[in-house]
């Protein structure tokens, strides 16, 4: 059926959806600057191209029908995509300002997204980014709710809702590093897989996608690993290594400049570490015209 049909005046529409955020005909035609009369009108005419009751009255004001819950239901959530249409035109015709929110585990945003970030804000100054630390679950909560534009994460992502489109960006390789002279110390030479837990090591915590990468590496020769110390961030596992409290596995990426310059060591291991897949999630209607430009400049084409 299309929306047209009926021939109903979207003012009718309007005025249903205020006066059920109001709870009250009165309080509705303060905000619409008209009369109460009018409003007592609309809702009327509205109920009676519906063939509906939208609304229980009584003297503290209305109260939304089982019918009148279903079809606020609809148009809040026109309202929602009608502010989202407003806030691209205007970052499409402006792209000079605009908020880009994502969503990224600290590993992968030092590593992969940082430099990323740099380069589109020096050429968008004015838009901001608001960056979230959280859990792949709190993550995909937040994108559901609109409070994320899209989540950077270990790859392939949980996809439980159907609306949500995920996709591989790259793989990052892995490496077991710590301060240059303690590496010396500990492991200065090549380290057998079956000696691994001989030297202190600082691991993601056990349960996450990335502690479960290197476990299944080592699993494969029946060896548990026996970390020192468990980390969920990065910044806390590069303090620790600073400290000289550990050997660290990370993305070789976060690490890349200190090790050029002496200052952090990679280990030799006779084995292959496993690279870290990064991927990206969004559901398509939330996604901003910033947001997608940003996409389409550092990460991936949108799928259309």
């Amino acid at each position: 059926m299309n929306m047209f049909d009926k021939n109903i005046d979207f003012n009718l529409y309007k005025t249903f959806y205020i006066v059920t955020q109001c709870k009250s005909f009165s309080k509705a035609s303060e905000n619409l600057f008209v009369s109460q009369p009018a409003i007592s009108y609309n809702i009327k005419e509205l109920e009676k191209a519906l063939d509906v009751e939208l609304f229980y009255r009584n003297a503290k004001g209305v109260t939304l029908t089982p019918e009148g819950e279903n079809l606020y239901y609809y148009i809040k959530n026109a309202c929602d995509y009608i502010c989202l249409g407003e806030q691209s035109i205007k970052e499409s015709k402006e792209m000079i300002s605009g908020n880009i929110r994502i969503g990224v585990p600290t590993h992968i945003g030092i590593s992969y997204l940082g430099d990323k970030i740099e380069r589109f804000h020096k050429k968008y100054p004015n838009i901001k980014f608001y960056i979230q630390n959280r859990s792949t679950t709190d993550m995909i909560y937040m994108l559901e709710k609109h409070q994320l534009d899209f989540i950077i994460d270990c790859f392939p992502i949980c996809k439980n809702n159907l609306e949500l489109v995920t996709k591989k960006l790259i793989s990052l390789e892995t490496a077991f590093v710590g301060e240059f002279d303690f590496v010396n110390r500990f492991c200065n030479k090549e380290i057998k897989k079956e000696n691994i837990n001989d030297i202190p090591l600082i691991l993601p915590n056990e349960g996450t996608s990335t502690r479960e990468k290197i476990n299944e590496v080592f699993e494969k020769y029946n060896i548990k690993l026996n970390p020192v110390m468990e980390i969920s961030t990065t910044e806390m596992t590069l303090k620790m290594i600073r400290r000289n409290i550990g050997i660290g596995w990370l993305i070789e990426n976060t690490v890349s400049e200190k090790i050029e310059k002496n200052r952090m060591k990679k280990v030799n291991i006779d084995l292959e570490l496993p690279k870290i897949d990064i991927g990206i999630a969004y559901i398509k209607k939330f996604v901003t015209y910033a947001s997608e430009r940003f996409i389409k400049e550092e990460l991936t084409e949108l799928k259309k």
